[in-house]
C-alpha cells in the first residue's frame, strides 16, 4: 500500500506542476522505481529469511506468504498502477481537490 501511495503521489506533483498525464506517470515512475523495489526486495527478503529458517510451521508459512505478497506489490506498483493512472486520469483530476485548474 505505501509504495502505491508514493507513487500516486508523485504523479499528483507532476499534474500539478503543469506536466501531461504521459510525462507525469512517467516521471512518477522513474523517480519511485528504486524506492519502490529497494524497500519491496528488502521486506521480501527479510520476510523469507525468517520463514526458512523459523522452526516453527505456522510462522514460517506466514512469513513466506507475506514475502509473496511483497514481491507481488512491487510489481503491481510498477507495472499496473502507471496503465490505471494513465486510463483513469480524467476522472483523477475531476475528483481530486486543487487539480482542475493544474490539468486546464
Amino acid at each position: 500500500m505505501d509504495y502505491a501511495i508514493l507513487m500516486t503521489t508523485r504523479y499528483k506533483q507532476n499534474r500539478l506542476a503543469g506536466k501531461d498525464k504521459k510525462e507525469a506517470v512517467q516521471d512518477a515512475v522513474a523517480s519511485a522505481a528504486q524506492s519502490v523495489l529497494v524497500s519491496g526486495l528488502g521486506f521480501f527478503a527479510a520476510t523469507y529469511g525468517v520463514g526458512l529458517y523459523s522452526n516453527v510451521a505456522i510462522i514460517s508459512s506466514m512469513c513466506r506468504l507475506i514475502a509473496r505478497g511483497a514481491l507481488l506489490s512491487v510489481a503491481v506498483v510498477l507495472l499496473l498502477l502507471p496503465a490505471v493512472l494513465l486510463i483513469m486520469d480524467k476522472v483523477i483530476v475531476h475528483t481530486t481537490a486543487g487539480m482542475k485548474k493544474a490539468a486546464c
